[in-house]
């Protein structure tokens, strides 16, 4: 039977490379819609599994072979995610995951899911459910609480050291990310953020020919924060007082 890590870079995800890395791989569903923080944390987390576990360590990018990236089918289907409709983590990331795993259907297949003892009896993982595949909650069983796999990555410097607008959701433009995250990523990450108001754009022009509004966020425009984040004194600090209850579209976003 093969043996994987559901990885996002995160914490859970990564405290399970460090304590079963030396048995199993990692699988990242790569939406291309992610921060460069994510795929630097790739390969930094890849690296140190190598030196300290096994050198054939490796974390499998797997994507949507059908429709590419995230970002290029929100375009041509002039449809983006929001609560209502999150097929975001369904074709960008379960998706691709269960596609990957069906290489194995002969022999089987676990992957061990993030969840820690905190979460035990409140998530149990956004995954599709193969017959052939073991999903597993490996810190949950051994009773590891989110304080003991910071204190795990604190030890190794490999504690994720985000920016505050990557405190909610992982990817760029994820609607779980607050206004004040996307003012923090106006001003700490222009360039990621432009990514996002051009897509909205595009999108708005699309539906104003149809008499339409489209933003992102229900609020504000991307236009408005981002001439926010140049006129205001606005602290992108403040983010991560301000947000108590993070939410996560699965086990999949960074946390």
């Amino acid at each position: 039977m093969k043996r994987f890590i559901s990885f996002s870079g995160g914490v859970e995800s990564t405290t399970m490379c460090i304590l079963f890395g030396n048995k199993a791989d990692a699988i990242f569903a790569d939406t291309g819609f992610e921060h460069k923080e994510i795929y630097d944390r790739i390969e930094l987390v890849e690296n140190w599994v190598k030196d300290f576990h096994r050198q054939d360590f490796k974390i499998h990018k797997v994507k949507n072979e059908k429709y590419g990236t995230l970002p290029e089918y929100i375009k041509t289907s002039h449809f983006y995610p929001n609560f209502q409709s999150r097929f975001c983590t369904r074709m960008f990331k379960i998706e691709p995951i269960d596609n990957f795993l069906k290489q194995f259907k002969d022999e089987g297949a676990e992957i061990m899911i993030g969840l820690n003892a905190d979460e035990v009896g409140q998530r149990t993982g956004a995954h599709g459910l193969l017959p052939f595949v073991k999903y597993s909650y490996p810190l949950a069983d051994n009773g590891l609480t989110r304080a003991a796999c910071i204190s795990i990555l604190k030890r190794v410097n490999l504690y994720p050291e985000f920016p505050p607008y990557m405190k909610r959701g992982g990817c760029i433009g994820c609607y779980y990310k607050s206004d004040k995250e996307y003012l923090a990523m106006a001003s700490l990450n222009p360039c990621e953020f432009k990514i996002v108001q051009d897509i909205e754009e595009e999108l708005n022009e699309y539906f104003n020919i149809r008499k339409k509004f489209f933003s992102i966020r229900p609020t504000k425009r991307m236009r408005d924060i981002k001439e926010e984040a140049l006129t205001s004194l606005f602290n992108p600090e403040e983010v991560y007082a301000t947000i108590n209850d993070v939410t996560q579209c699965g086990v999949f976003c960074n946390r």
